[in-house]
């Protein structure tokens, strides 16, 4: 059996047309007319090959093909189709359309696995609209989820209103749960949204483990003072200490790290903010992502040393908050040896890599079994108008899927 990329790609392109606009860029926000568009026109692919998908209570889309045994748990695969601020046409939607893929093969070739086979879409990965994504597998996780009806979206509309386009309440998402005792495994394809698999050449990434994060906030204090008579002997600028210590993080990384290990300071507000006054406090937030937990500790606690060496050093006082964590999220060994099986079986060049993006699998991993196939992004390049993945290489993810949704099949596999 071998999946049609010429139709997966006139899918991929389809759907890249709900939120393509005239001047080049494109977006296909969660709960936008043109997500319901997207939305829309993937169901219609199942509803010609006589499967009427459902939509749950949290906007999650389940298109499911019958297995031999009704009474065995079922494959998930899928991945969202909502993207970001002019976004690219490959995030997410190649999960979802070689899922869709592999069903209609499996229809083609009279071919019926034992475990049903579902796709899943899910709802508002992304997150960018209200401020936190991942809602739709959060809610089939049967995690809290922290959403209100009185929620604000960065245009000033209520969660209760936007959701509305999806026929969904607040009240009524949390339904959504899954019982892991009905789930086999979950299988995400994904482009890498990174550059280690181009740069290598490799066409295949068994991913091992989705990055854990944690967040900061770092407030430094000195003195806010007049610009032009303060000398610098008398001064306690925030803003110097802070660029010293940002300067410095890419080496705490880099002396305690691995090369995925990351740390970026990506917000930064200085008061008074104007341009005749020493910064009297600077804000900034840090993110460190890694694999494992032991290396999050370790560069939060040499930042820590090293803030507190600058701020000595310069009179000034700091605060050091951590505002957030993520848990480092790894795949279920069965799931990955299922994958590395069936890529062996293709004979494909494959490595097995971390994720340091967010995806849907980090929340599934916590309740099912789950493992994730990236394919390449030319560049790295991605949550931009110029992400970019060859066709040969969605063709390759997209027949590894089946593959080792075919191995999966005929493995016992257990509840994680």
């Amino acid at each position: 059996m071998k999946v049609n990329v010429k139709r997966i790609h006139s899918r991929l392109e389809e759907i890249y047309q709900c939120g393509k606009e005239e001047d080049g860029t494109f977006t296909r926000m969660a709960y936008s007319p043109e997500d319901v568009k997207g939305r829309e026109t993937f169901m219609n692919y199942f509803r010609q090959l006589g499967i009427e998908p459902r939509v749950d209570e949290a906007g999650n889309i389940h298109a499911r093909l019958e297995g031999e045994d009704p009474a065995l748990p079922a494959i998930l695969t899928g991945s969202h189709l909502d993207t970001v601020p002019d976004g690219g046409r490959y995030d997410g939607v190649v999960g979802c359309v070689s899922g869709l893929e592999v069903v209609e093969t499996l229809v083609e070739n009279a071919r019926r696995l034992r475990h049903p086979l579902e796709v899943i879409v899910f709802t508002d990965e992304e997150g960018f609209r209200f401020g936190s994504g991942l809602l739709g597998s959060s809610a089939i996780c049967g995690q809290e989820l922290d959403i209100k009806e009185s929620d604000m979206d960065l245009y000033g509309n209520k969660r209760a209103d936007v959701i509305k386009s999806y026929g969904i309440t607040v009240a009524d998402a949390p339904k959504a749960k899954m019982n892991p005792r009905d789930v086999h495994c979950f299988l995400e394809l994904h482009v890498e949204q990174g550059a280690s698999l181009y740069k290598s050449h490799t066409p295949i990434g068994v991913v091992s483990s989705i990055a854990g994060v944690s967040r900061y906030e770092i407030v430094i204090t000195g003195e806010a003072n007049h610009a032009g008579s303060t000398v610098m002997a008398d001064r306690k600028d925030a803003l110097v200490a802070a660029s010293r210590f940002i300067a410095r993080v890419p080496e705490i990384v880099k002396a305690n790290g691995n090369e995925y290990t990351v740390a970026t300071v990506g917000t930064i507000k200085v008061q008074p903010n104007s341009v005749n006054v020493v910064p009297g406090s600077c804000t900034f937030n840090l993110e460190i992502r890694d694999q494992h937990a032991e290396v999050i500790t370790e560069i939060e606690k040499r930042a820590k040393e090293y803030l507190e060496q600058v701020c000595k050093e310069m009179g000034e006082e700091y605060t050091f908050t951590q505002i957030s964590y993520h848990e480092p999220a790894p795949m279920s060994e069965w799931v990955k040896a299922a994958i590395e099986a069936a890529v062996k079986k293709m004979g494909v060049e494959y490595k097995v890599v971390p994720s340091g993006a967010f995806h849907d699998s980090l929340i599934m991993t916590s309740v099912f079994p789950t493992g994730m196939i990236f394919v390449p992004s030319v560049d790295g390049i991605s949550h931009s108008r110029y992400e970019f993945t060859e066709d040969a290489d969605i063709e390759q993810g997209a027949q590894l899927l089946l593959e080792t949704i075919l191995e999966a099949d005929n493995m016992d596999g257990h509840v994680k």
